[in-house]
């Protein structure tokens, strides 16, 4: 008995390993449909290149280099949107290049 319950456990973990879906694979977060739904609109600025989710409360929004001036300013204008559109705790990230935040905003 003790054996079949190890390997239905080794089964699912397996499984869940290995789905298309899986966090545990995927460099980013797995956003909530209200995330998916903000995300996409801020996307669709000309202002924003690339936008992820690297945790359920870190938003990471890259911006041309010809904006680092307002990197400040668009941190606050989307956190300012997005607290009532998500309703949730996180902070923005604005950068240029990957891994340098130049400005951060939060909702607590």
């Amino acid at each position: 008995m003790k054996f079949l319950i190890t390997a239905v456990i080794t089964v699912a973990a397996a499984f869940a390993l290995f789905t298309p879906e899986s966090q545990a694979l995927s460099p980013y977060y797995k956003q909530t449909a209200s995330q998916h739904h903000f995300t996409t609109i801020i996307d669709q600025l000309k202002t924003f290149r690339n936008v992820t989710w690297e945790s359920p409360v870190s938003m990471w929004v890259q911006i041309p280099a010809s904006q680092q001036g307002r990197a400040a300013e668009l941190a606050d204008t989307i956190q300012d949107r997005a607290r009532g559109a998500l309703m949730q705790p996180f902070c923005v990230h604005i950068y240029v290049t990957e891994g340098q935040t130049l400005a951060r905003s939060c909702v607590y």
